[in-house]
């Protein structure tokens, strides 16, 4: 059981920040916070935040898609941006045809500008999209959605899909107008040592400190009041803090549309205590082994058998020595 040794509790407003940005703040400290324990660790502990619901699901950070536009044999690849903001699966399926459209008609090099005739659709029965590509001919489009798969959430696409006169494509997921499900509050300086995180990227060092489920609707307040996890932190004194807030899609900050935000945690200094290492536990359950003296090996005494064949050997060897020696002294001769 970990024992308490302080404890540093902070309410802050993001208007109120020494540096940064509402969502990626930094907090300078008047007094630093150091360890006072030799067995002292820090720990980080979230109790409340409250957060306007005022970003955007389609967000600037998500929102560009590589396309290539092909007439007539010739091409070109262009980026078309959609505007962020919220949608429904069905106006965000306008909003993709209204820009594929418009980039389609600007020439580029050998490439003629053209207007293709798109009908995107949306089934409310199997939630999924569908791409017709009904003119003109030998023209197409290439939406490559496996470069951006963020963006492929609101239209069912993980892949790149290529649309053309005579083809349809139906999305091979469900269609999701809101993939921001939960909030992250991170923080940039506060090092973690032992948590990992596969949202973002896959097994990666965590620097998540509280996640926030949203819950409620656009437009109003995301408000969470639990204390979350302690999590454990190596820095052995605290200058300043940083807090970043992000979705569960990219790294960026997310964008609040310029409202603030407020959060709650505390900063706990508690004393590890002792433990024993794995391997010196295991090396002692094992018995202690004497070791065997060097020297010769311990022999159980002959039998009489025994006894009475070496008596007859070395009886033959001094014969055998004896007639040795006749024969020797015969050949001095």
């Amino acid at each position: 059981m970990s024992k308490e040794i302080s404890r540093y509790t902070f309410h802050i407003s993001s208007d109120k920040r020494s540096s940064g940005t509402a969502t990626d703040m930094t907090l300078s400290l008047a007094n630093t916070i150091n360890l006072k324990s030799k067995k002292g660790k820090f720990q980080i502990l979230v109790h409340a935040v409250n957060i306007p619901f005022s970003y955007y699901q389609l967000s600037s950070e998500i929102n560009t898609l590589s396309v290539m536009f092909i007439n007539s044999g010739q091409s070109k690849t262009s980026n078309i941006t959609l505007a962020a903001g919220n949608y429904t699966t069905i106006s965000v399926l306008a909003e993709l045809s209204a820009k594929l459209i418009s980039e389609a008609q600007i020439s580029s090099g050998a490439y003629v500008g053209y207007t293709p005739v798109l009908n995107f659709t949306y089934s409310q029965t199997t939630s999924k999209s569908t791409f017709v590509f009904t003119g003109p001919a030998n023209a197409g489009i290439i939406m490559n959605f496996a470069s951006n798969t963020n963006l492929g959430i609101f239209f069912g696409l993980s892949a790149n899909s290529v649309i053309a006169q005579g083809t349809t494509v139906v999305s091979s997921k469900v269609a999701v107008a809101n993939p921001v499900n939960y909030l992250l509050i991170r923080s940039g300086n506060l090092q973690q040592i032992y948590n990992r995180e596969y949202i973002v990227e896959s097994d990666v060092f965590a620097d998540i400190l509280y996640r926030v489920p949203v819950g409620t609707q656009q437009n109003t307040w995301i408000q969470h009041h639990a204390d979350g996890y302690p999590v454990f932190i190596s820095n052995n004194f605290i200058t300043s803090i940083n807090i970043y807030l992000t979705t569960n899609l990219t790294y960026n900050p997310i964008d609040l549309q310029g409202i603030g935000w407020a959060i709650s945690f505390s900063i706990i200094e508690v004393e590890v205590p002792d433990y024993v290492l794995l391997n010196d536990t295991m090396a002692a359950s094992f018995p202690t082994i004497q070791p065997t003296p060097i020297g010769e090996p311990d022999e159980e005494p002959p039998t009489p058998e025994e006894e009475a064949l070496k008596k007859a050997y070395e009886e033959e060897l001094k014969k055998l020595e004896v007639y040795k020696n006749k024969l020797l002294k015969r050949k001095l001769k």
